[in-house]
C-alpha cells in the first residue's frame, strides 16, 4: 500500500527537525496483518484523513515529548472516515464494506495518512447517511477536544444553564469552529478572537462578539469586559499571561480550560505550574483545567448525527492530494487555515473495488 512513513530509519523518537521534511511517501509499504487483529480491532481503507498540531508536535518536540507520546513505529495520522475491509471474526458491532469515521487514541503503526489503518471499535462510528467522507474525517480530534473542553459548563448539552457567556481563544482553528458551534448547542453567549479575514466564518459558527486580534489587544479587551465569563477556551497559548490575568475577566467560579499545548518539557511544566496555581488557591486563581480527552466512538456517533441533521457543521480550510502531505502540513504549521486541513487518501470508488 502507499502510506507516509519516517525516512532513512528515522523514528518518532528520534526525529530531527520539521515533520514535512523527514517523511517519504512509500509507495510499498507493509499491508495490516489480518490474522494479528484483536477482537475489538478492524482494517479501515482510508477515503479521508484530517490534520491535527500534534501529528507534528509530538514527534518534534524533546525527550520529555517523545518518551511519552510516540513509539519507535508510529506514523502520522489519526484521524480518518473510510471503509472497513477486514475484521475480526467475533466481531459483530460492524460489518465488512461498512462506512465508518473516527480518530486514533494515539500515533499508531498504521497511522490514517496511509491507504489501511489499523482502528479500534472504541474509536470510530458509523458513517450516518448524508455525511460525507471530507466532513466525517474532519470531526475526530478536533471535535472530540471542543466538546471535552466545554463539559464542566454544566455537565452536558442539554442541561446547561442559559446566560453562561463562553470566550473561545481562537475560533477560527480546527478546535475553535467545533468549540463555537458546541457552545450555541449548549445555549451559551460565545465571545471569540479571531483575524480581521475570519470575522464573517466565525460570526456565522454562532459567535455572538468577536475581539479582532489583528485590530486590538486580546487581553486588554477582556480585562475591559470585566468578570463577565464562566468559562475560557485557550486554543491558542499566547498571549503566555491569559491564564495569570484570568480572574480580572473571569466570574469567581469561572474555569480556565487549556487546550493548546507545546509537548516540550517546557511546555509541560508551564501546563503543570498552573495546575499547581489553581489547586493551591491564594489571591484570585480561577480553577484550571487541561484538556486530554477527546472522546470515543459514542461522542462520534453523536457528531455524526449532528452533522446529519445540520446542527454541525465541519469547517474544511484546504483539501490535498495524498502525494501532498508535506505541503499540508506546511500549511497547517502556518496556523492561517481556517477549520480543518484534510487529505485525499484514497476515493470511494477505489475502496469499492476492495469489497
Amino acid at each position: 500500500m502507499k502510506a507516509w512513513r519516517y525516512a532513512n530509519g528515522i523514528t518518532a523518537k528520534t526525529l530531527v527537525g520539521r515533520l514535512e521534511n523527514s517523511i517519504i511517501l512509500d509507495t510499498k509499504a507493509p499491508m495490516p496483518d489480518i490474522s494479528m487483529l484483536a477482537e475489538h480491532q478492524v482494517v479501515v481503507q482510508v477515503i479521508s484523513a484530517a490534520l491535527n498540531p500534534a501529528d507534528f508536535k509530538m514527534p518534534e518536540s524533546d525527550w520529555f515529548g517523545r518518551m511519552f507520546g510516540l513509539g519507535n513505529d508510529a506514523q502520522p495520522g489519526m484521524d480518518f472516515s473510510g471503509r472497513i475491509v477486514s475484521k475480526h471474526p467475533s466481531n459483530t458491532t460492524y460489518k465488512e464494506g461498512q462506512l465508518v469515521f473516527g480518530s486514533l487514541a494515539k500515533a499508531s503503526k498504521y497511522g490514517t495518512l496511509g491507504q489501511f489503518a489499523v482502528a479500534s471499535t472504541s474509536e470510530l462510528a458509523a458513517l450516518p447517511p448524508g455525511v460525507n467522507p471530507d466532513q466525517a474525517a474532519a470531526l475526530g480530534t478536533s471535535a472530540g477536544t471542543a466538546y471535552s473542553s466545554l463539559r464542566s459548563l454544566a455537565g452536558g448539552v442539554t442541561s446547561t444553564p442559559a446566560q453562561r457567556h463562553v470566550f473561545i481563544n481562537g475560533g477560527s482553528g480546527g478546535v475553535g469552529t467545533y468549540a463555537i458551534q458546541f457552545a450555541k448547542i449548549m445555549g451559551a453567549t460565545v465571545t471569540t478572537s479571531t483575524s480581521t479575514a475570519n470575522i464573517d466564518t466565525v460570526r456565522q459558527l454562532g459567535a455572538d462578539h468577536v475581539i479582532d486580534y489583528k485590530q486590538a489587544n486580546v487581553l486588554a479587551e477582556l480585562k475591559r469586559r470585566g468578570q463577565v465569563f464562566d468559562m475560557v477556551i485557550d486554543n491558542v497559548g499566547t498571549p503566555q499571561n491569559l491564564y495569570d490575568e484570568s480572574h480580572k475577566f473571569l466570574k469567581t467560579d469561572g474555569t480556565y480550560v487549556q487546550v493548546a499545548l507545546n509537548p516540550t518539557f517546557r511546555g509541560t511544566w508551564d501546563i503543570l505550574v498552573n495546575v499547581c496555581k489553581s489547586m493551591l488557591g491564594g489571591g484570585q486563581r480561577r480553577k484550571f483545567q487541561f484538556v486530554t480527552d477527546k472522546g470515543g466512538s459514542k461522542e462520534y456517533a453523536q457528531f455524526g448525527q449532528w452533522v446529519a441533521d445540520l446542527k454541525l457543521v465541519p469547517v474544511i480550510g484546504n483539501a490535498f492530494a495524498l502525494d501532498l502531505v508535506p505541503e499540508a502540513y506546511a500549511r497547517l504549521r502556518e496556523g492561517r487555515s481556517v477549520g480543518k486541513i484534510v487529505v485525499h487518501v484514497s476515493s470511494e470508488a477505489e475502496a469499492d473495488k476492495l469489497i
